[in-house]
């Protein structure tokens, strides 16, 4: 089955009709396109709410890349807005207002099962992703979902990790932050499988036993980077063989995240892996992501900032977004938060104004209940 990728989206918006004022599925908003830049947005609209206050929005290259990936992965299963964002919002209402529009996008009322209540709800609107069905352009139609979808909630069950002393090194002053650190790539791994990807685990890390099997050897983990067939070059091999966690495509084309852990003993070596990752290969497509304590955001974006011409080339040109996923409960509903970081003209890190939950999010679309 084919893949939805942003410029499928992009274009079935743009051949939508410019003069047209699309009313909202439910409520009394409508909206209509200002402009669209091609190939891969933003869509600028111009909206009406029900007392007919007029504001303007823009949907995001981010949000369109979001919903595409999400589709991807889960066709004609009913996926919910909201949920899919973390939140809710204009910009994200006009996007789904204006897929509904385009033949391949339904709407549907799913029955869904709450788990801690066990009650069959039907009230909350979703919309799908039909590649091989269609309706009219420039009509809103619905599509039953006949299954039952219910709530899911991802626990890890880290296990007994068997980690000594004399697997310690400069960047772990303790038992406990290298224990730690394995935790979160048990999580990584776990968050891998139920995203349909493959994760490579850094090699000083594979040969850790967590409940009597060696990390590299669980579920979902890939055995040697030699199976990676976008990896050409011994040195990307070498460079990738470092990093803490990698995200690939069950066909080893595409790299969703490249992921570093860091601690407060410091937080510049994963920074410092990525960058010799990227500059061994500039051509890759991927976000750069750091997973740390929370008490360690405002170091996080300090070191980033600390010296710009070392960082700030690698990752993005600027005010692309360096997305910094802040660890929380694995045993919470399916994963930690994202936060946006951007980069400024000058190269500064500093946080957007735009709270967004990536890890959540592409986990929501595929378990998506609500």
């Amino acid at each position: 089955m084919k893949k939805l990728i942003i410029t499928d989206l992009v274009n079935e918006i743009a051949k939508l009709d410019r003069n047209a004022t699309y009313s909202y599925y439910s409520g009394r908003s409508k909206l209509k396109i200002l402009d669209i830049q091609l190939p891969e947005g933003p869509v600028n609209f111009v909206r009406w709410d029900g007392q007919n206050r007029e504001s303007r929005g823009s949907v995001t290259t981010n949000q369109l890349a979001r919903i595409a990936l999400a589709c991807s992965n889960k066709p004609n299963y009913p996926l919910h807005v909201d949920r899919l964002f973390s939140a809710g919002g204009n910009s994200r209402s006009a996007l789904e207002t204006l897929l509904a529009y385009t033949p391949n996008f339904f709407m549907c009322y799913p029955k869904r099962t709450d788990i801690y209540t066990g009650e069959i709800r039907s009230d909350l609107k979703h919309i799908m992703w039909c590649p091989e069905d269609e309706h009219p352009r420039g009509e809103i139609a619905e599509k039953p979902y006949e299954e039952i979808i219910t709530e899911f909630e991802l626990g890890v069950d880290f296990g007994n990790i068997n980690i000594t002393a004399d697997m310690l090194n400069d960047e772990f002053d303790s038992i406990e932050a290298k224990t730690t650190h394995i935790q979160m790539q048990i999580a990584l791994i776990e968050i891998g499988n139920a995203l349909n990807f493959h994760t490579w685990i850094a090699k000083n890390d594979r040969h850790i036993l967590v409940k009597g099997t060696r990390l590299g050897d669980l579920k979902g983990v890939i055995r040697s980077l030699d199976d990676i067939p976008i990896f050409y070059k011994a040195e990307i091999k070498e460079a990738a063989s470092l990093i803490d966690c990698i995200w690939f495509t069950h066909d080893g084309d595409r790299i969703p995240a490249v992921i570093e852990i860091e601690h407060s003993t410091g937080v510049t070596s994963g920074l410092t892996r990525m960058r010799k990752f990227k500059d061994v290969f500039p051509s890759i497509e991927t976000t750069f992501t750091i997973v740390a304590p929370n008490e360690l955001r405002n170091k996080v974006i300090s070191e980033a900032n600390h010296n710009i011409r070392t960082f700030a080339h690698a990752f993005a040109p600027p005010l692309n977004p360096l997305p910094i996923a802040w660890r929380g409960d694995f045993k919470m509903r399916f994963s930690p938060p994202l936060q946006v970081l951007e980069r400024g003209p000058g190269g500064e890190v500093s946080e957007s104004p735009e709270y967004i939950s990536s890890i959540e999010s592409q986990i929501s679309s595929i378990f998506d209940d609500a």
